[in-house]
């Protein structure tokens, strides 16, 4: 799973969609972004034009009843998204896409002493050599919280991890490339076009140890992608 990236500067967001400044909402760049945190996104508004909007990292969907939003809600697999009622209407419906700069995965074959001396497992980031702004394939929608306050949410979906990553992870998020973006986007994209879409995904990555200090949420800081040596094999 991905349960933590880095997003990119809204200006980073606006110069590689050509898309011009505009509010995008509440959220601001972060080098340590955890799920239930607000994030952008981008989708297609009510005239068809791209929307730089935020949302809650963690879908609850239209029908939810309960007062708390679901747990584990920020991530979906995509061999099973369209068969699950958590996302299914989402998927068919409301596609969106996340953007990103890379993201984290733990290592659960590699032991390493964080700052307390305790053992934990090797965190590492993620990214592509070849894009510096990466675009995870993802899902919205907009539920009305007890006292009528509409939240909207995004999970995005993940694959079995690409050959060059699978080593660190078995599994990444479903990152598109651009001439995929106004397909997932479009309303009258078939659920075949989606489920190629997500196959034929991008598997450009690589990835790189970095500090344990990623594993703290209070952490965020451009120091958190930056390089430290691997552990032994």
């Amino acid at each position: 799973m991905c349960g933590r990236y880095v997003s990119p500067s809204e200006r980073a967001i606006e110069d590689y969609w050509h898309i011009g400044a505009r509010n995008s909402g509440r959220w601001i760049q972060s080098f340590n972004v955890a799920p239930s945190s607000i994030v952008p996104m981008l989708r297609l508004d009510e005239q068809g034009e791209l929307q730089l909007a935020s949302a809650r990292w963690g879908l609850i969907p239209a029908w939810w009843k309960e007062a708390k939003p679901p747990t584990m809600s920020c991530n979906a697999r995509s061999e099973e998204a369209a068969s699950k009622p958590l996302w299914r209407q989402s998927l068919r419906t409301q596609r969106c896409l996340m953007p990103a700069l890379g993201w984290y995965e733990w290592n659960p074959r590699e032991e390493v002493r964080n700052a307390r001396g305790r053992l934990v497992h090797q965190p590492y980031y993620l990214y592509s050599p070849n894009d510096a702004v990466l675009a995870f394939a993802a899902m919205w929608a907009t539920w009305h919280a007890p006292d009528g306050q509409p939240i909207t949410s995004c999970a995005l979906l993940t694959r079995e991890a690409a050959p060059s990553i699978s080593a660190i992870h078995n599994r990444m998020p479903v990152v598109l490339a651009s001439e995929q973006f106004d397909l997932w986007l479009a309303p009258d994209t078939t659920d075949e076009q989606v489920q190629r879409a997500m196959a034929t995904a991008r598997s450009d990555f690589v990835g790189r140890a970095v500090s344990t200090r990623v594993n703290d949420v209070r952490n965020d800081d451009e120091g958190l992608i930056e390089g430290v040596a691997e552990p032994p094999s």
